[in-house]
């Protein structure tokens, strides 16, 4: 079966597959199985920084912006920062 609304592409689309719910798993893995002999992998995620300078460092995520040129022309003395919910939509 597919999906018909993958990535927004509408009824009918090819583009992705999936696996009723309700299906047993055919994964083999348990929390005792030694890593070597996982069929999967873990790759460390690395720490993203909390502030970034612009919002061109973060796409796809909530980040917190530096506002650099209102801060800047109002004298403020600490940071000014925004987070951009709307990039959660």
């Amino acid at each position: 079966k597919t999906c018909p609304f993958v990535n927004g592409s509408g009824a009918g689309s090819q583009d992705s597959t999936w696996v009723l719910p309700n299906l047993p798993s055919k994964c083999t893995w348990t929390a005792t199985t030694p890593a070597s002999k996982s069929p999967h992998s873990c790759v460390p995620l690395t720490e993203e920084k909390k502030i970034l300078p612009n919002i061109l460092k973060k796409i796809g995520c909530t980040p917190m912006v530096r506002i650099n040129k209102i801060g800047k022309s109002y004298g403020l003395k600490c940071e000014l920062l925004a987070k951009c919910e709307y990039f959660n939509a």
